[in-house]
């Protein structure tokens, strides 16, 4: 199994573990762990499935290149983890100018490699 499969693989298990919190969270009242925003940390949880599910097929379809699959793999990444942080620090993106220009550079790296990986699939290049 190659690097982008390995990655989905741990994006699976963070989901997982992700929805683990958020079932303990249920029951417990509100600001436990504190969580101030349970549907941007539910958001995580779920990018975390579709990406590594859609890792796991890329890779087994063989259809990325390894230079993409990098790039999909740290922008995928960087996505999960920073959604998912939302959950504990909701307004971060709007407080610190960086980090929002960090959340678009990576969001419009992810998408754009998605792009091309279609490109590159569509026309045989």
């Amino acid at each position: 199994m190659g690097i982008l499969g390995k990655g989905g693989l741990l994006l699976l298990s963070m989901g997982g573990c992700s929805g683990i919190l958020m079932y303990l969270s249920l029951e417990r009242p509100a600001g436990w762990a504190y969580i101030r925003n349970f549907a941007r940390l539910r958001q995580g949880h779920v990018d975390a499935l579709v990406l590594g599910g859609i890792f796991l097929a890329a890779e087994a379809t063989g259809v990325v290149d390894p230079y993409a699959s990098l790039v999909l793999l740290i922008t995928g990444f960087y996505t999960v983890i920073s959604t998912g942080a939302m959950g504990w620090w909701p307004d971060f993106p709007q407080r610190y100018k960086v980090a929002g220009v960090g959340d678009f550079a990576a969001l419009s790296t992810f998408a754009l490699a998605w792009v091309w990986v279609t490109v590159r699939v569509l026309t045989g290049w």
